[in-house]
């Protein structure tokens, strides 16, 4: 069962799910914002409106919000730990940092950081029950460690969904924070 929170009182903190997140509640959050996809290991932080776009299966995706700066930005990795290999920003623990120095190197300061943490689902339906730190968690140890810097960070998760068995489309506002989530349907249509 995927891991939903949705802010701090259990409802939707500008989470909303729908078409590709051009549209909410009959309303436009995106009109005619330019867009960036982050594909694995890249990240990106906007300082004009942007609408900032990734998909995500067992990669993880995390946006980051200035509500102070009204800046946002974004990451999308797809391993939790660079370990002795060439630091980069495939790796959780690599690309939140950057993404982190990014926004500081624009005047941002962490305490007016909030994070959105997004993906982590396990998309092998032949590697879901595998025991241990297998290859079949992968997604779940993405998760984990986005949760474990941003909170060495001390900057605080407000909206998530993580886990489960399918993939997701996000999408962010970078000037306002709004995030869409559409959920892509398995090959076997679920």
């Amino acid at each position: 069962m995927p891991d939903r929170v949705y802010g701090a009182k259990g409802v939707p903190d500008n989470l909303h799910a729908g078409r590709t997140g051009l549209a909410v509640a009959g309303r436009v959050i995106a009109g005619d914002l330019p867009e960036i996809y982050l594909h694995p290991g890249q990240q990106h932080v906007a300082a004009s409106p942007t609408l900032i776009k990734m998909n995500l299966g067992s990669c993880a995706g995390i946006f980051l919000f200035d509500r102070l700066l009204c800046i946002g930005g974004g990451t999308h990795f797809m391993l939790p730990h660079h370990g002795s290999g060439h630091p980069s920003s495939r790796y959780g623990d690599i690309a939140i940092a950057n993404l982190l120095e990014k926004f500081r190197t624009l005047g941002s300061s962490r305490e007016n950081l909030q994070a959105k943490v997004f993906g982590g689902g396990s998309m092998l339906s032949a590697l879901r029950h595998m025991s241990g730190n297998q290859v079949g968690h992968i997604g779940e140890r993405n998760v984990e460690i986005a949760k474990e810097v941003l909170a060495a960070a001390s900057i605080p998760i407000v909206a998530r969904d993580v886990l489960g068995s399918r993939g997701r489309m996000v999408a962010m506002v970078s000037s306002t924070g709004e995030v869409t989530l559409e959920f892509i349907s398995q090959a076997d249509g679920h």
